[in-house]
């Protein structure tokens, strides 16, 4: 057998691993990861995932068929039935990345950690991702206050990202008032992108005085105070 099937064959086997690593390469980590890195978590994920498909085969009492690697380079190992297995795991792993997606964007784990007093920190990311993805009422109606031009952007947050350069954010609802309050203008939505070092949000909301602090938060209208 050549090394170009074994190659192919490898691929096949690694499927779900790879795919889950690309969704978490494109949409979890904020850092591109080294070609070992995304290697080495497409082969962890893509164990999970065989293992979480051997559960389901388990529970629903079919065979799940255990493939021998030992042989992948001299002969076919991918058979019918393995092929099924194959697109199982994969649909497996392609499910469970979303799930593996709420945990890092939102920061689950660390926010049980933060609930059981384990921990103050927030992980590896910077505040702006931690705070911007973060579940709370809080961080979806913000300010953007333009020093620069003496205005104040206020709206709910639609979309959000950032890079090395810029820090972007799109208000829906916007609403553009001078430093005195006065409001200026009103937009659907309005795009803003600005250096890290520029980017001075603040969150207006404020919890109803009737409510417990488990229910929801009330939109309250900010108090625009000319900059001092």
């Amino acid at each position: 057998m050549t090394i170009s099937i074994f190659l192919i064959q490898l691929t096949i086997l690694l499927l779900p691993g790879v795919i889950w690593a690309r969704i978490d390469a494109s949409y979890g980590k904020k850092k591109n990861p080294s070609q070992f890195e995304f290697l080495l978590r497409a082969a962890l994920f893509g164990i999970v995932s065989y293992a979480v498909t051997y559960v389901v085969f388990f529970v629903l009492h079919q065979d799940f068929i255990m493939v021998k690697l030992e042989n992948i380079d001299k002969e076919t190992v991918i058979d019918a039935a393995i092929s099924l297995q194959i697109a199982i795991a994969t649909l497996v792993g392609f499910i469970l990345s979303i799930v593996w997606l709420y945990f890092v964007n939102y920061k689950i784990a660390t926010r049980f950690l933060q609930l059981i007093r384990a921990t103050k920190t927030y992980g590896d990311e910077d505040v702006w991702d931690f705070v911007m993805n973060s579940p709370k009422a809080a961080s979806e109606y913000v300010h953007y206050r333009d020093f620069a031009n003496n205005i104040v952007y206020a709206g709910w947050v639609g979309v959000f990202s950032e890079s090395e350069k810029l820090r972007e954010l799109v208000l829906n609802e916007a609403q553009v008032f001078d430093f005195d309050g006065n409001l200026l203008f009103e937009l659907p939505s309005v795009y803003i992108a600005r250096g890290s070092d520029n980017m001075h949000l603040e969150f207006p909301y404020k919890a109803s005085k009737e409510a417990d602090e488990d229910e929801e938060y009330d939109i309250k209208k900010p108090w625009l105070r000319q900059h001092e």
